[in-house]
């Protein structure tokens, strides 16, 4: 028996590819609908507008990035290797993302506000996942060590999926994580 693959995930699937295809800005709710065999009524009682289906889409690819970067890092008992782990993934999954690929080439005004507002879903999803990730290694930091250090590794993680690094993701993974390993462990210096 096939299985059956709930609306709302091919909505998002038909955005995905459509997007990858023309981009956001040239994206229409009606081929949207039309790819994913619904009518335009139909989606839009799943998605009100354009913008709050992009933006799922945003989250929706950002969570399965999240999830296997956790999968990276949790079968390491060395916090600094956890964290190489989880850092090499990010990378390897953002520069082979075709979605992200692509806006970033030819529309990166229509992604950067999804993912770099601070309180926005994608910051928000990651800033969360590193955290986890971080209380699971470091369990002797504070919970402010670990927030302040899961927000700085959040945005850095960020902006190398909107700007890669020059050099191999191995070496930028294992600097990262020489750095913030470091950095974790060293208790913070108040004024």
């Amino acid at each position: 028996m096939p299985s059956v693959i709930p609306v709302r995930d091919r909505i998002l699937d038909a955005a995905i590819d459509l997007a990858i295809d023309h981009g956001i800005a040239r994206l229409s709710v009606g081929d949207v609908a039309r790819r994913a065999g619904l009518s335009r009524q139909t989606l839009y009682k799943y998605f009100p507008s354009k913008q709050a289906l992009v933006a799922e889409v945003v989250l929706r690819e950002a969570d399965q990035i999240v999830r296997q970067v956790i999968e990276a890092a949790v079968p390491f008992d060395d916090p600094r290797d956890a964290l190489e782990a989880g850092f090499r993934t990010t990378l390897r999954l953002t520069r082979e993302h075709p979605l992200l690929d692509r806006l970033v080439r030819t529309e990166p005004g229509s992604l950067l506000p999804l993912l770099t507002s601070a309180e926005g879903p994608v910051m928000s999803a990651v800033r969360a996942a590193v955290e986890g990730i971080v209380e699971l290694k470091f369990p002797e930091i504070s919970p402010y060590q670990r927030r302040r250090g899961a927000d700085v590794i959040a945005r850095l993680l960020v902006s190398y999926a909107v700007g890669p690094p020059e050099d191999q993701s191995e070496v930028v993974a294992a600097t990262m994580a020489d750095f913030f390993t470091v950095g974790m462990l060293t208790p913070p210096v108040r004024a």
